[in-house]
């Protein structure tokens, strides 16, 4: 957004420098991006209290156009008089608005067109005015100069004037020949399947019935809010001109301009949120500015089509809150004076003597604990009281406010609640765990391609209502695509040993709005969203050196760093299961049950997906329900004394049926296991058969030791063979 100093000087009679201006502009939140020099031009005051050059105390001024970044929640600031409302707040100086003086004709508007809005949720107001006999020509020098400063070509007096208002108050309008207006009349609609609409681009469109056009009695004539349609166009023979000003529903405007390609000056400002009690006034300013420069008469009245008209509703503002929110006891009077200088409009709410609170439009009466606070139609971005706290720290200063540290309260009967890890504590221990076994963490967009989303899950996707493109259409229902692309674009770089972790979001669809457009979706039908905590490796355990040669990672790295995460927390009913899912190779997957359901599966990338994604190492993936397992406990940890005795190890040799996995081996000797076992593990496992058929050979490592005395040869024996009777219900026994 380009605004002009000379410009901005005739709302507000600012002093301040270029430079001195630009940075409070920015501390505003009005982010001024660059300075240039504009071409010198002629000023003075006319008729219009505009500048012209027939003015005998005109003189040469150079002007400095500021190239201002306005957020999109503020589209009141996308205009000269927008952006000198926050300077005279700022600089407390008077607003001064521009003067509007019209000599209406006899003759009334509603005489000569009629308006009628089909579609009002679309189209919430329209107003029209005619101005006959007008003669188009080029605009005057002056304001050719003021829309050459803000990047506009000048096309002729009457669409100047269109530009100068919009660039002006921060309106969109359009002129139309009344002369092309079949029947003279406008029919506010959506439009026809397959209608059509040369619009004034040249480009000939094909219409969708969600696109709102403006029509006369035959056909379309413009695409509202966008862009005007040549048929109607303002040429040299043009004599009466129709203006309009109107408002229109942000999220129609901004599918239209997508769906058609069109980005405007008018729908940048309708799909950010136009002012509708501006329309009738940004009217009026520009039909006296067509009958200044252009001639014409202007018509009696406005033909204003407002079917429902809008009110704002009101926000209670606490002087205790702003202190609360900002730590700081704002002065009262700088409050009113800040939000009234904004165009909010404020009744406050005085304390009396006797306790009790009464409404006063002064606070003469004493210190007012509240206000009753309505925003102007314009400021569509303040909804609450936070909204209004936020609006005076802004031009309060926040430099002005004091660094204060928040005193934590103890909550009541806290000290007798036993200590618990919290959320955030728990993803803390999550991510210095990962972090501590080589993991880098990533973060990856949630908007997929649906068809590759299809390939990994049958999980319905939520479907976006406005996608960016068919490749970010809908929100994943699993990470697994977005992790394969993080792993393939470090991997297509010559990054070759990964190891990546996104704890994200997976959105699935429910039933009844599965494939529903985003916007469409009822309250009741929300997505689930989940927590998904995705792993993913590639490449070496351990690089090559003199010593050995290079490892690769394998399944057992992946399993062992899921086993250290899991152990972090209390999962006493942890399972395992050897089978994986279909994008998984057949014999590389897994999974960790939870009672029985899963809590995370893993393995290794199937070779024909392995493929298709071009990698040329095996590619190692893990999925784990996240917000299960923030759902458990941290496990407490605690100290045990080394034992100063010493400890006996013994390897035993057991035959195992097969089928029968390690995991009930373990669980059988966890049960049988006597004080004097400090740990066991395996070993060595023998496939099937090479010892006795249909079982398989573990060579079992247990380890001895007491916390109080030297074992005896003979309490070792005993809780040995204690420890392989407890095997027995397996069908497990010693190799003789």
């Amino acid at each position: 957004m380009k605004i002009s100093l000379d410009w901005l000087k005739e709302f507000v009679a600012v002093t301040a420098g270029p430079k001195e201006l630009k940075t409070d502009l920015t501390n505003l939140g009005l982010g001024v991006e660059s300075l240039a020099g504009a071409p010198s031009r002629i000023t003075g005051q006319g008729e219009a209290g505009l500048p012209t050059e027939a003015n005998p105390s005109a003189q040469v001024s150079g002007d400095t156009v500021f190239e201002i970044e306005v957020t999109t929640n503020r589209p009141d600031c996308l205009s000269h008089l927008g952006v000198a409302r926050e300077v005279a707040t700022l600089y407390r100086l008077p607003l001064k608005r521009p003067r509007i003086e019209l000599k209406e004709s006899p003759a009334l508007t509603n005489g000569a067109v009629s308006i009628e809005i089909t579609d009002p949720d679309l189209c919430a107001r329209y107003c029209g005015r005619v101005v006959r006999n007008v003669e188009v020509k080029p605009s005057p020098a002056w304001l050719v100069r003021r829309l050459e400063a803000v990047g506009l070509r000048p096309i002729n007096n009457v669409a100047d004037v269109t530009n100068y208002v919009l660039m002006d108050l921060g309106h969109p309008l359009h002129a139309f020949d009344l002369a092309r207006l079949r029947a003279s009349k406008i029919i506010v609609r959506r439009a026809r399947p397959g209608e059509r609409l040369r619009t004034l681009d040249g480009v000939e469109r094909s219409l969708a019935s969600e696109n709102l056009v403006i029509a006369d009695a035959e056909r379309a004539v413009a695409l509202a809010g966008v862009m005007g349609g040549e048929d109607t166009e303002i040429s040299a023979s043009t004599r009466t001109v129709l203006l309009e000003s109107a408002w229109f529903d942000p999220v129609s405007i901004r599918r239209t301009a997508k769906s058609q390609g069109l980005h405007t000056e008018a729908s940048h400002r309708f799909e950010r949120g136009a002012d509708i009690e501006m329309a009738p006034v940004a009217l009026d300013r520009a039909a006296q500015l067509i009958a200044d420069i252009a001639g014409g008469e202007i018509l009696g009245g406005i033909l204003d089509v407002y079917p429902a008209p809008r009110v704002r509703p009101e926000i209670p503002l606490g002087a205790g809150e702003i202190v609360r929110i900002l730590g700081y006891d704002v002065p009262a009077g700088e409050v009113e004076r800040i939000l009234g200088s904004l165009g909010f409009r404020m009744v406050s709410r005085a304390a009396t003597s006797t306790g009790r609170e009464g409404l006063s439009s002064s606070p003469s009466g004493g210190r007012p604990g509240a206000w009753i606070v309505t925003p102007p139609s314009f400021r569509l971005d303040v909804a609450r009281e936070v909204d209004l706290i936020e609006e005076i720290a802004r031009h309060f200063g926040y430099d002005r406010l004091p660094s204060r540290l928040r005193v934590a309260t103890r909550r009541i009967g806290e000290e007798n609640l036993p200590v618990q890890a919290g959320r955030r504590e728990k993803e803390s221990a999550v991510s210095n765990l990962l972090a501590g076994l080589g993991f880098y963490e990533i973060y990856t967009s949630s908007m997929v391609d649906p068809e590759e989303n299809a390939r990994f899950t049958n999980r319905p996707p939520v479907v976006l209502g406005n996608p960016l493109s068919q490749e970010a259409s809908v929100l994943r229902s699993t990470s697994v695509p977005s992790m394969l692309h993080a792993l393939g674009w470090n991997l297509d770089r010559g990054r070759t040993d990964l190891r990546l972790y996104e704890a994200g979001k997976i959105y699935v669809a429910k039933p009844a709005s599965a494939g529903r457009r985003e916007s469409a979706t009822k309250p009741g039908d929300l997505p689930d969203e989940r927590r998904v905590l995705t792993l993913g490796m590639s490449g070496a355990r351990r690089d090559a050196s003199v010593h050995e040669p290079e490892r690769a990672l394998d399944f057992y790295d992946l399993k062992g760093g899921l086993e250290a995460l899991i152990e972090a927390f209390e999962a006493s009913r942890l399972g395992f299961a050897a089978e994986g899912c279909a994008y998984f190779e057949p014999g590389f997957a897994a999974k960790f049950l939870l009672d029985g359901q899963p809590l995370a599966i893993f393995g290794r990338l199937a070779s024909r997906l392995a493929r298709e994604y071009k990698f040329s190492r095996d590619v190692w993936l893990a999925e784990v329900d996240y917000d299960r397992l923030l759902e458990l406990p941290l496990r407490a940890r605690s100290f045990r004394p080394f034992s100063k005795f010493p400890a006996v190890k013994r390897d035993f040799s057991l035959l195992v049926p097969m089928g029968t996995p390690y995991e009930r081996v373990a669980e059988a000797l966890a049960g049988a296991r006597d004080e004097e076992v400090q740990s066991f593990c395996p070993v060595e496992r023998l496939p099937e058969g090479k010892i006795l058929p249909d079982h398989y050979s573990l060579l079992l490592r247990v380890t001895f030791q007491s916390a109080t005395r030297t074992l005896t040869s003979e309490e070792i024996a005993g809780a040995g063979r204690r420890l392989v009777e407890g095997l027995a219900p397996l069908g497990v026994r010693l190799r003789s």
